[in-house]
């Protein structure tokens, strides 16, 4: 009797300590698989960021294009700024405090001047002043510069992008002056809404540090966990952080007590966990798929194409590579007039299109609210076929709630660029991509006044 007392208990420990080592194998498990989702969340809020500041800034060049192409003449700026002060707000929903063109640092001219009065004859050489720093850098680098977050001469907080401009006198190119845009930053941090993570149960800090290596906080907690998840990422010129953790830990002290409490009871039905490891596993395949997949398109995400940029940069790009940029116009539009539903329509019937047209020749993938990436393998004839099929495509795509789907792409083969990197080649078909949409609301635009 005594024996077998014995062998039931050593049976109930041997099962209770399996159960219980693989339950803290699996609690591990889970801790690092909601690691890698908070970090994939935290990658994506920041490309999120960064591409719309500088969807923003490639504003600034059509100004500076602008001073160049008239010698130094800015007698057209209201009517430009009032342009692009107009569609960075239509497209995407940020409120710009003004663009001023500053001839030998001093400000001339600035849009809107209601409310920027004090704006004139700013000298943004004068480095005593917030945010003139930037405007020194942009001089010497002979490149745009974006400021952190500064107080405005003319009150409130900006962010600004200060270029310079330089035009061509007698064959030679010299120094003009400034040309800069500035967002309204209280704008920007509500327009990101980063407080949606707090609805999902995260806390969350962005910040930056200062020449004294000050960190100040723009937005989020003011304390954050020691185990979050820390990103640091480019904005431009400048170095982000943003760090994630959950609210309440990556997990309960008292769920574990109640689990392990469960185990002591469940300890004989080792077939039972054993079938709800199966169970976890494949949830747990689930979710890696979910990881590198769009769901409302089906497209892989920007995850996936980071991975396939990758493999491309060490050397994966055959002849018949070709890089498409693509961008769907309209899509705030539409969902400010018709509601998320439509725009969402208007999202899947966009890829419709690029999957009917260029499917059978590589992979789309999701970057963006509105932006996809194709990677392809694909001949010059059979390129120039699927670009007319895309193109008449387009024009018949109809939903039940979008009467229109128009999208602006930008095509770059390897055969046009043999020694080109990836990096350079998606550069190239990004411009292209981004001429095609300034043509577009250009036509736009007519249309609208007639």
């Amino acid at each position: 009797m005594t024996r077998n007392k014995a062998a039931v208990v050593t049976a109930f420990l041997v099962s209770f300590m399996l159960l219980a080592t693989v339950y803290i194998l699996l609690l591990q498990r889970d801790v690092d698989m909601e690691r890698e989702r908070y970090n994939y969340i935290a990658h994506n809020e920041a490309d999120h960021i960064s591409s719309t500041i500088d969807r923003v800034m490639t504003r600034i060049t059509t100004l500076k294009a602008m001073i160049q192409d008239h010698d130094g003449n800015t007698d057209f700026f209201d009517e430009v700024a009032d342009e692009i002060y107009n569609s960075v707000t239509e497209e995407t929903g940020i409120v710009l405090k003004n663009l001023a063109v500053a001839p030998d640092g001093v400000v001339t001219k600035a849009y809107p001047l209601e409310g920027n009065e004090s704006l004139i004859g700013f000298n943004f050489l004068d480095l005593s002043k917030p945010g003139n720093m930037e405007a020194k850098m942009a001089y010497e680098k002979g490149e745009t510069i974006l400021t952190n977050p500064f107080p405005l001469v003319q009150g409130g907080m900006g962010m600004a992008g200060r270029t310079p401009v330089f035009i061509d006198v007698d064959g030679e190119k010299h120094l003009w002056g400034l040309v800069t845009v500035t967002m309204d930053y209280e704008n920007l941090i509500e327009y990101l809404n980063l407080d949606r993570l707090s609805a999902m149960g995260m806390e969350y800090q962005l910040s930056y540090f200062d020449d004294t290596n000050t960190n100040h906080i723009m937005v989020g907690v003011s304390e954050i966990a020691d185990d979050a998840v820390f990103v640091e990422f480019a904005v431009r010129n400048l170095t982000w952080y943003l760090v994630i953790s959950p609210a309440e830990g990556w997990f309960s002290n008292n769920r574990s007590m109640f689990v392990i409490g469960i185990l002591l009871v469940l300890s004989i039905f080792v077939g039972l966990i054993t079938n709800m490891f199966f169970k976890l596993r494949e949830k747990n395949e689930m979710l890696t798929t979910i990881s590198i997949k769009d769901k409302l398109t089906g497209c892989y995400n920007r995850r996936a194409y980071e991975e396939q940029l990758a493999k491309y940069a060490d050397g994966g790009m055959k002849d018949d590579f070709v890089y498409v940029a693509v961008d769907v116009n309209g899509l705030k539009r539409t969902n400010d007039t018709l509601g998320h539903t439509a725009g969402d329509e208007l999202i899947c019937s966009s890829v419709s299109c690029l999957k009917e047209c260029f499917g059978n020749y590589g992979e789309f993938y999701r970057t963006g609210g509105d932006e996809f990436i194709g990677l392809l393998s694909i001949s010059e004839e059979d390129l120039e076929k699927a670009k007319q099929k895309f193109e008449e495509t387009m024009k018949n795509k109809k939903g039940l709630l979008v009467e229109e789907v128009s999208m602006s792409v930008g095509y770059t083969a390897r055969r046009e660029f043999p020694e080109a990197s990836i990096t350079e080649i998606a550069k190239i078909a990004d411009k292209r991509m981004y001429d095609a949409k300034r043509k577009y609301y250009e036509k736009h635009d007519r249309r609208s006044r007639r």
